[in-house]
């Protein structure tokens, strides 16, 4: 397994030819990494592919965004350059990969907790991927979670299976970039 962060200007010479995971969910703002994203890697750690991470290799998310993705014009009126940059990549980067996962642990806190992802952007990013490309999609939520019922609804209309654990998500990203490799 090789992970790619935001640190990587180049996302499509990066993935071609090779399987490849998006890990998508909600990040924690103020540590280098997401400790659900930390476990995923974990439990990639045998997955001959890359696994693409939208965290930065060693800073954190706020400090990352500040020092790497101020820079340009914002083409889009009322958006901050940081966000349309970042969405950029991110976009880029779950549109190129061989699989999406998504893990949805959503939670609600102070917006200084760390346990706080209540997942506004991956909730957006879970409709578009269902409409786009819903068999790339290997999709995760606990059981009980801060207002999953619309994305369990559209996923069971769309036919997609949400898994319980990080496990089975993980293990259904691997099954699926592995027959979809690129």
């Amino acid at each position: 397994m090789t992970p790619i962060f935001y640190d990587e200007k180049n996302l499509e010479q990066r993935l071609k030819g090779r399987p490849s995971i998006f890990l998508a969910g909600p990040t924690v703002r103020g540590a280098p990494r997401t400790p659900w994203r930390a476990r995923a890697l974990e439990l990639l750690g045998d997955f001959d592919g890359l696994v693409v991470l939208p965290e930065f290799d060693s800073l954190p998310f706020d400090a990352g965004v500040r020092t790497r993705y101020c820079d340009g014009d914002c083409p889009i009126p009322g958006m901050r350059v940081e966000s349309y940059n970042v969405l950029a990549w991110e976009t880029e980067g779950i549109e190129r990969v061989s699989a999406v996962l998504f893990w949805m642990p959503f939670t609600l806190g102070d917006e200084r907790d760390p346990g706080s992802l209540p997942g506004f952007t991956t909730r957006a990013e879970v409709a578009r991927e269902l409409v786009r490309d819903k068999t790339r999609l290997a999709l995760g939520m606990p059981p009980r979670v801060l207002s999953g019922g619309h994305i369990r609804f559209h996923a069971w209309h769309a036919g997609v299976r949400i898994h319980e654990t990080l496990e089975d998500t993980v293990a259904q990203a691997v099954k699926l970039a592995s027959l979809r490799g690129r």
